[in-house]
């Protein structure tokens, strides 16, 4: 009967423990809305990082093929393609003349007209 008493405090003891871990697990862990104020990356992920470079606008007439492929709705084929337009007609007059390029309609130009010019880099 000792015996019994026993294993029933230590299965109790057992019990407790992992009760108090489970709400401490909780209570240490960061909920969804508290995310954003978590500590910043260390130093050693901050250096291996490539430095933050605008990328936009991507200027449709002197961007390379990859360039080009960092424009939304841009993939190999159109940059291929608006490279292609390039060599055979001329510079872009205007950003909306990206529209004579085949694979671009008016919906693509629509996504993609904030992210390119025809002036400076």
């Amino acid at each position: 009967m000792r015996k019994y008493k026993t294993q029933i405090k230590i299965l109790a003891a057992i019990g407790l423990i992992l009760i108090a871990a489970v709400f401490l697990t909780a209570a240490f862990t960061p909920q969804e809305r508290f995310k954003r104020f978590a500590a910043p990356a260390t130093a050693s992920r901050e250096s291996t990082a490539p430095a933050q470079v605008d990328l936009y606008p991507v200027n449709i007439n002197t961007a390379s093929k990859a360039q080009l492929q960092t424009i939304p709705a841009v993939g190999e084929k159109t940059a291929e393609n608006i490279i292609r337009y390039r060599e055979e007609h001329g510079a872009f007059e205007s950003i909306e003349d990206i529209q004579n390029v085949k694979g671009i309609g008016a919906k693509t130009y629509e996504s993609m007209k904030e992210y390119i010019t025809i002036h400076g880099s």
